[in-house]
């Protein structure tokens, strides 16, 4: 459904940031991307509904090079909620996404058990409580793709974890992933297929058994492996990259 085709991106004060960015997302998959910070992966974010365009390279939408804003079809949550928002109330907030169209409203502040504070202005709101009016946001205009920055900054763990629910729910109701994260434990339980970022570049790309059982290039990166792998390594000293990997395959299916 979306496509990087060599895609650069250099910002007016000469910083190259994509450097040549391919990859594809399908449709009904659940994808992660990570990397350290500055590697380019809330650069790619921007490029991925239509905010900034390739420098060099093009984008691609089932097929189409994309010439305008895609906000219809990919929806994008970024990290810090406080970058959201353009109206002072979370109804108006709500209009503008949908269009002043009533019934969806009332759909969204009830999906998302925001009537307490429907004329709560948004500036009163704690982090948390951004964060997930962000979902709510972006999640009435039923994009096909949702692409999240960390999806659980500022949320404490009730709110993380019902926040989890909420992405299965979606993926299962046939909505695509792309979550950007740090958190590895995560990405090697929930995604399907994970992508790492580094220096604007994809470096390695498959499921993310292939990709962490790849401990060698994880260390010169300088990626941490996720907790329970690196408990498993410390007990198997010895063990072979495919050892490695056929744990991580029999881990995974339970």
């Amino acid at each position: 459904m979306l496509q990087f085709h060599d895609v650069h991106y250099t910002y007016r004060n000469g910083a190259h940031v994509l450097k040549g960015v391919s990859l594809t997302i399908e449709r009904g998959k659940k994808y992660a991307l990570i990397g350290k910070n500055g590697c380019g992966k809330t650069t790619w974010l921007l490029h991925t509904n239509g905010i900034y365009r390739p420098t060099k390279g093009e984008v691609y939408w089932e097929g189409k090079r994309v010439k305008e804003h895609l906000r219809q079809h990919v929806g994008v949550v970024f990290q810090n909620p406080e970058h959201q928002f353009l109206a002072p109330t979370i109804e108006e907030e709500l209009a503008l996404s949908l269009q002043g169209n009533s019934e969806r409203i009332e759909r969204a502040i009830k999906t998302f058990s925001l009537a307490e504070w429907r004329d709560v202005p948004i500036h009163h709101l704690s982090l948390g409580q951004k964060k997930w009016l962000s979902f709510a946001v972006v999640m009435a205009s039923q994009p096909e793709l949702l692409i999240v920055d960390e999806p659980a900054a500022y949320l404490d763990a009730a709110q993380s974890e019902r926040l989890l629910m909420k992405l299965n729910e979606w993926h299962e109701a046939g909505t695509t992933l792309v979550v950007i994260t740090h958190d590895f434990d995560f990405v090697w339980q929930w995604a399907d297929e994970v992508f790492v970022m580094h220096d604007g570049r994809i470096v390695l790309h498959g499921t993310p058994a292939f990709i962490f059982s790849q401990a060698d290039i994880f260390h010169q990166l300088r990626l941490p492996l996720p907790l329970l792998l690196r408990i498993w390594m410390k007990e198997n000293k010895t063990c072979t990259e495919q050892q490695l990997f056929e744990w991580i395959e029999r881990w995974k299916k339970g």
